[in-house]
């Protein structure tokens, strides 16, 4: 019985354990449920982080004991002769025989050390040079936030404002302050608002986005320093080109099938 389509995710469902493990196998209802099959459950769980040990072997037993019995029930039952399963586990194949494909020319072509530089100084330069530390209100209506702004320019304290009318739940406690932020992080038009300001300023006009209207003020600003350093992106930036790479390479093939 072929079981290599383990319940994804199991891992995270696995407690922690402690002796050392000492996998064996085990029959159910008279089918032999090898090592092998056990041990790549338990070998993904340890890659994912749980604690080796005699009870994640515990856990990794019963669920194959679970999947064991049940697919041996669908057997009896015949499941897999129903139309709608026969074209599920078509379906199923196709998707692992494409993905194993991305992955068999991922290993062919595997992205350079130089590209992750290159990639990595790219999206740096992409960044910026200078974070901003911002406040903002968010409203409903253009109206609301000019009338916040007249408030605000007649003395009025910002973060009080922020923290009474801002529909941004999750920062109108910290008096609509978002933190250190750079530009591209937002959408174009926020963007430009708070890095087109100096340190105290408030924009004039409201800012509209998709989640309303915005009153937007730059606390302060500095050289850039929160950019992680190369060696902690280069697995991100590598995962990243290999299937930016991979999806183009899939569209030249597209293009080049003969269709008729």
């Amino acid at each position: 019985m072929n079981k290599n389509a383990v319940i994804l995710g199991i891992a995270a469902a696995l407690a922690a354990g402690s002796a050392s493990a000492e996998l064996k196998a085990f029959k159910v209802n008279g089918e032999t449920v090898s090592v092998a099959e056990q041990k790549a459950i338990y070998d993904q769980a340890v890659a994912q982080g749980q604690p080796a040990g005699a009870d994640l072997e515990r856990q990794v037993k019963n669920v194959l004991i679970n999947e064991t019995v049940l697919l041996q029930e669908a057997k009896k039952a015949k499941i897999a002769n129903l139309p709608e399963v026969k074209r599920a586990i078509e379906a199923a194949r196709n998707r692992i025989l494409i993905q194993g494909l991305a992955q068999d020319w991922v290993k062919k072509n595997p992205v350079s050390d130089a590209d992750l530089k290159k990639a990595y100084d790219a999206d740096k330069k992409a960044y910026g040079d200078t974070e901003y530390q911002v406040r903002h209100i968010l409203v409903k209506t253009e109206d609301q936030a000019k009338n916040l702004i007249n408030r605000i320019n007649k003395g009025a304290d910002f973060g009080k404002l922020a923290t009474e009318f801002s529909e941004d739940t999750g920062n109108k406690a910290q008096g609509g302050l978002l933190g250190w932020i750079v530009p591209r992080a937002y959408v174009p038009a926020f963007g430009a608002a708070f890095s087109s300001l100096k340190p105290g300023e408030v924009a004039q006009a409201p800012i509209r986005t998709q989640f309303g209207f915005h009153v937007v003020k730059l606390e302060a600003k500095r050289p850039a320093e929160l950019y992680p350093n190369f060696d902690t992106q280069k697995a991100v930036i590598r995962n990243a080109l290999a299937s930016r790479r991979v999806q183009a390479h899939f569209q030249d093939l597209v293009k080049k099938a003969k269709v008729q």
